[in-house]
């Protein structure tokens, strides 16, 4: 029957028809029995059920249609329904064995079971349910309910649900969790639950979270999102043990605003004491950063006290044109990454960078110009023997690039800059740089010829120090080049897979008069790696105060297999040397020297998927000199799906800084694997070893479990690695994680992605 909402009765209709027939479920009791472990479901009864809908017409707003098998008692305000019974009106279906609907005030009561869904993500099914239509507020016992909006998924029981409106419920007795149907492998049990739609909070009192059917926490008020959205509040503590002893981290969230947010985090460490730490976040149309400080008043096991730490990253978009920003990094003293950090953050945080900046961004006749202002200093911390060099400050430097191009085939470039270096212990000076180049470019289907000409033209002023009186200095280089380069293609096949195979030979012939620059200073340059990309490029120092001799054609040979479908490079090898025209060179100390061989080193390198399940890695550098390995980097993973991976590395440098000013061969074993040991049990574990010197730099090890239904994933793996040359330092990581709840503990994910390539967090490790 269709009943339209009026305020007066209407005549009834009634439609007879088999629908749907209702089914008690899990009581609270039930969950908190069976809670202990996750139990598959079929596929296509992943989540409860909705109510079954009669298949009629689109009604009218608030209008109301009953379908049941049979109606009985009924008067012009009154009606009694029985047998698969079905309620719509608007977003709300209702199924139930028997209905009492009062037409006069809107109201149902039904019974003995019900389904009822509200909007396309709420279903509610349970005993006795008196509802009203028109505002969506009702009472019901021994209830189930989901809340799915896509993105997180709250399911639970309670004894007794109370509906406020739409989007407000009160359940008392009560055991939730954000599982996938089926799944009670934990939960929270609590006295009462508000879950408010609109604001997107649940509350919960006198809440335990229940593990395995072992209650772990217990607070007697919390709230958190039941939508993902943030929120203000305590987040889950994490816990650390190793070295320093026990530490505990209790974060506290604040949900400012939309756009803005910090967390403040007490914290203490056993053996050392308590800190602070906070962050702020901000974000704006037009501007965006971060602020991260740590303090510690007193530290037991370190010589230093009022131990602190700032980070400040910060964006900022002016208009179309100009924007800028400040990357502002500091901490109280020398050993703080040393005390506090693994051993990946203290070799990549020597010098700590206080840089702000400002750039300009604009058509010049048709054509972008790039300028930029910048200042930049460092504090640089000394390493365990108190060995500290301390790079120049940049106050200010100016750069400014632009190109043009002239047709298809030629382009102009002009690269500016103007720098003041200052430094505490050094010469300090100023230098300005122009570079104005002139390329051309022609190039068919299977080749390509560009020869470059350009004026590379320095001026110095160079302060007075150590009793020299200050003095300027000028340098004018020209430089020249020609880059050509074949590519032939052919269709292959590799372990029975079709590729597209290239060959790619390459040559690079450049010229650079030689001329003594031992009289400048060198203020920022230093010599790069040597590899295969070297080989063609015009100067082999970075910085503008070196600029190499050069008389030289560089010779390269290098083949890719490409998938023929797509493109994509699944591998890539090559080769190359440098072979000198004449002798002569410019080393880093500025002094005019002549080569002993007629050719460079020889460098190669091979890298891709060997196989679909093999990946290598390989770079080898020969010595003219020596004739011996320089250095040779090989690597090789296996790695045939999500979770599963073995990677082994070999490192040799025949002459390797192994710690400040001090020399000699260095040879490293890196072994490193994630790997399942029975069904969702995974055994992690990386060994990094220094033959030469003999010394362990870093031994991992641990076990990783994600429980089938992927609700919750624990891990415990325990680290030691060297922070110097006579010191270690341990760490011991205990991690439960609960989908879409929170983790506890300290994740060790960083360590283990860093330490292992290819790991896969196991938590997201999913197989067919």
């Amino acid at each position: 029957m269709i009943l339209s909402h009026f305020s007066t009765p209407k005549p009834l209709v009634l439609i007879l028809c088999l629908s749907f027939s209702g089914s008690l479920f899990a009581t609270t009791n039930t969950w908190t029995q069976q809670g202990a472990l996750c139990h598959a479901l079929p596929e296509n009864n992943q989540n409860l059920p909705t109510a079954q809908s009669s298949g009629g017409d689109k009604l009218h707003a608030n209008a109301t249609r009953i379908t049941a098998d049979r109606v009985a008692g009924q008067t012009q305000t009154q009606h009694h329904a029985e047998g698969n019974v079905i309620v719509e009106r608007n977003n709300e279906t209702l199924n139930a064995n028997w209905i009492n609907y009062t037409q006069t005030n809107d109201t149902i009561r039904a019974g003995d079971v019900f389904t009822l869904s509200r909007s396309e993500n709420q279903t509610i099914r349970g005993e006795n349910l008196n509802y009203q239509l028109n505002n969506g507020t009702g009472s019901a016992h021994n209830t189930e309910f989901e809340i799915n909006d896509g993105t997180r998924r709250l399911q639970g029981i309670s004894s007794h649900l109370e509906m406020q409106n739409q989007n407000q419920m009160t359940m008392h007795d009560v055991a939730f969790n954000t599982c996938n149907a089926g799944d009670k492998s934990w939960y929270i049990q609590a006295a009462s639950l508000h879950a408010d739609r609109e604001t997107g909070i649940g509350v919960a009192r006198h809440a335990k979270l229940v593990f395995s059917g072992i209650p772990i926490l217990y607070t007697p008020w919390a709230d958190f999102p039941i939508n993902g959205n943030r929120k203000s509040g305590f987040l889950v503590p994490t816990l650390k043990i190793g070295s320093d002893g026990t530490q505990m981290d209790l974060p506290y969230y604040l949900n400012l605003a939309p756009n803005y947010d910090a967390t403040i985090t007490p914290s203490i460490i056993s053996a050392r004491g308590v800190r602070i730490g906070s962050e702020i976040r901000y974000l704006q149309p037009s501007f965006s950063g971060s602020l991260n400080t740590m303090y510690m008043p007193q530290d037991k096991r370190s010589r230093f006290n009022h131990r602190t730490e700032i980070n400040l990253q910060h964006q900022h978009q002016f208009n179309n044109k100009w924007q800028g920003g400040i990357d502002y990094n500091q901490v109280s003293d020398d050993d703080y990454y040393r005390d506090f950090y693994g051993r990946n953050e203290i070799a990549t945080n020597i010098n700590l960078n206080r840089k702000l900046w400002l750039t300009y961004q604009n058509n010049m006749y048709g054509q972008p110009l790039h300028a930029e202002f910048m200042l930049q200093k460092y504090q640089t911390l000394s390493d365990a023997q108190g060995n500290k060099n301390k790079p120049y400050a940049m106050l200010p430097r100016l750069t400014a690039q632009w190109h043009k191009d002239f047709g298809n085939s030629s382009h102009f470039a002009i690269n500016a800059q103007f720098t003041h270096f200052d430094h505490d212990s050094k010469q300090a000076g100023s230098r300005v740089f122009i570079y104005p180049s002139l390329q051309w470019h022609y190039q068919n289907n299977w080749a390509y010829l560009k020869p470059k000409i350009g004026i590379h033209a320095t001026q110095y002023w160079l302060n007075a120090f150590s009793g020299s009186p200050s003095h300027r200095f000028s340098r004018v280089l020209p430089i020249a080049n020609i880059e050509s380069g074949l590519n032939f293609e052919r269709q292959t096949t590799l372990f029975g897979k079709p590729y597209l195979q290239t060959l790619e030979p390459k040559l690079f012939y450049n010229y650079i008069p030689q001329k003594a620059q031992n009289h400048l200073p060198n203020f920022d340059s230093s010599e790069n790696d040597f590899n295969y990309e070297q080989l063609f490029r015009e100067n082999i120092y970075s910085g503008s105060d070196r600029i190499n001799a050069s008389n030289s054609l560089s010779i390269g040979l290098q083949t890719r297999y490409l998938n023929p479908n797509t493109g994509q490079e699944r591998f890539r090898a090559g080769i190359g040397q440098k072979f000198y025209l004449n002798h002569d060179n410019v080393l880093l100390s500025g002094n005019i020297s002549k080569q002993t061989r007629n050719r460079s080193d020889l460098t190669a390198f091979a890298n891709g998927w060997l196989h679909p399940n093999w990946y290598t890695d390989l770079r080898w550098h020969w010595s003219e000199n020596s004739k011996a390995t320089q250095r040779f980097d090989a690597g090789i993973r296996y790695n045939p799906q999500a979770g599963k991976v073995v990677s082994l590395r070999y490192k040799y440098g025949r002459n390797e800084e192994i710690y400040s000013n001090f020399y000699s061969k260095l040879q490293h074993i890196d072994l490193a694997a994630q790997w399942p040991i029975k069904s969702n049990l995974y055994a992690v574990g990386r060994l990094n070893y220094s033959i030469s010197p003999r010394r362990t730099l870093e031994q991992t090890a641990g076990l990783e479990y994600r429980n089938p239904c992927g609700c919750w994933s624990a891990s415990f793996v325990a680290q030691r690695y060297a922070k110097d040359l006579n010191g270690y330092k341990n760490a011991f990581f205990l991690t439960l994680q609960l989908k879409d709840l929170s983790s506890i503990g300290n994740n060790p994910y960083e360590q283990l992605k860093l330490g292992i390539p290819g790991y896969t967090k196991t938590n997201e490790v999913f197989h067919k």
